[in-house]
């Protein structure tokens, strides 16, 4: 049933304490559950409790768990849109990453048959729909990222008073559940790394073959996939570097916790006289784990002492190496969009870039002829003037005048 947007929001405008509670609740609940919700956090007197129940089924804020069932639960459209407005970020799970990396590995066997039966149409919903993969990725990539900074500084504070042992269960869970699977994911090695190289291979080849004419749109792409596959790493590598100071910390606590409640449950059963009788073996002295003893320190000092001295490096001040080619040829393609930007617009890009520089050869005239037809701030068009030929320092080049313009 299609739903007045209006009225919808004028009703949860109205009703927010409500539907914070129905957003905390998990699980299904029951007609007289909600009934007392309603009474407990409606802010307004002049409406029954029944008629905001009626308002939340008529809404389909709340659907039942079946038809004729007693049960319901927040519609999930609503549930998403209450945590987006609460900000109540909800961690992505090792089998949503998973899912999202086979989507896109069935989306290149399509895109790669595509490609080879020359599919224009295919090729292009393919990489919409890659698309908007990639940003489901970087959305729940956030998402997760915040989870993870709520719930360390909920460990932090720890306004529950929840007790060590639970905590460090809390965070184990954490570790376990959400962050080291990923981390063998989204390594540089893992699964998403070989599925986001070879959408990247396909997006490519589609462009090579000219089935996908779009190309700042592709560039884009191409960029967000590299963007995502990054930040996909360091997400991960931040919370595995938050949880494991507060894994170690909680760890010794709760061994220690442990500890003296083993002791405790000993001196209850046994009593006080047999406390200590026990023969143990004696420990003269203790020290803190990773703290280097005198003997250490005393051998770290003696071979800095001991160590031979060496003469200083000197520095050859009237060598002038030559500067290696490739270097020569990326300043070059570097400098090339500012000169071309200064002399805007131009009717044939190849002809200037020929006239130019006439020492370039084939392969750099081309090079910078890509750089600037995919410049982000250049706007190129081919011209509907016949083929003409272009001599370059070791060819020719033949094509129709490409011009170019500011975007």
């Amino acid at each position: 049933m299609k739903i007045n947007a209006q009225t919808f929001f004028n009703f949860c405008s109205g009703h927010v304490p409500v539907l914070r509670q129905l957003a905390e609740r998990v699980g299904e609940l029951s007609e007289p559950e909600i009934a007392g919700l309603i009474r407990e956090h409606t802010l307004s007197q002049e409406e029954l409790p029944e008629t905001t129940w009626r308002r939340l089924c008529e809404l389909q804020i709340l659907v039942p768990t079946e038809p004729g069932s007693g049960y319901y639960l927040l519609a999930e459209p609503v549930a998403r849109l209450l945590t987006y407005l609460f900000d109540e970020a909800n961690p992505a799970t090792p089998e949503i990453v998973r899912g999202y990396i086979a989507s896109l590995e069935s989306l290149g066997g399509q895109l790669l048959r595509a490609v080879e039966t020359d599919n224009v149409t295919f090729v292009g919903l393919a990489f919409h729909e890659i698309n908007n993969t990639l940003r489901k990725i970087h959305a729940d990539l956030e998402e997760t990222q915040r989870a993870v900074q709520n719930e360390v500084a909920a460990f932090k504070a720890n306004r529950e008073h929840v007790s060590v042992r639970d905590r460090y269960h809390r965070i184990v869970y954490w570790m376990e559940r959400f962050v080291e699977p990923m981390v063998d994911i989204v390594r540089p090695d893992g699964a998403m790394a070989a599925a986001f190289e070879e959408t990247e291979r396909l997006l490519r080849l589609a462009r090579e073959q000219s089935l996908f004419n779009d190309h700042p749109a592709l560039e884009r792409n191409l960029r967000y996939l590299r963007l995502v596959r990054q930040h996909a790493l360091r997400v991960f590598q931040e919370c595995r570097k938050e949880f494991q100071p507060l894994y170690e910390s909680l760890r010794r606590s709760s061994f220690i916790a442990t500890g003296a409640a083993i002791a405790l449950e000993t001196l209850q059963r046994e009593g006080i006289g047999k406390w200590g009788a026990q023969m143990l073996v004696g420990i003269c002295a203790l020290r803190v784990q990773h703290v280097p003893g005198d003997a250490a320190i005393s051998l770290a000092l003696r071979r800095v002492i001991e160590h031979p001295p060496e003469l200083a490096p000197v520095i050859a001040f009237d060598e002038t190496p030559e500067v290696p080619s490739g270097v020569v040829r990326q300043l070059w393609l570097s400098a090339l969009p500012g000169e071309a930007i200064a002399s805007l617009p131009l009717d044939d890009l190849l002809e200037w870039l020929a006239e130019r520089y006439p020492d370039k050869s084939t392969s750099e005239i081309l090079s910078g002829f890509s750089r600037l037809i995919f410049h982000e701030t250049i706007q190129a068009r081919f011209s509907e003037q016949t083929e003409r030929d272009y001599r370059t320092a070791d060819g020719t080049l033949r094509g129709h005048p490409l011009q170019i313009e500011l975007a």
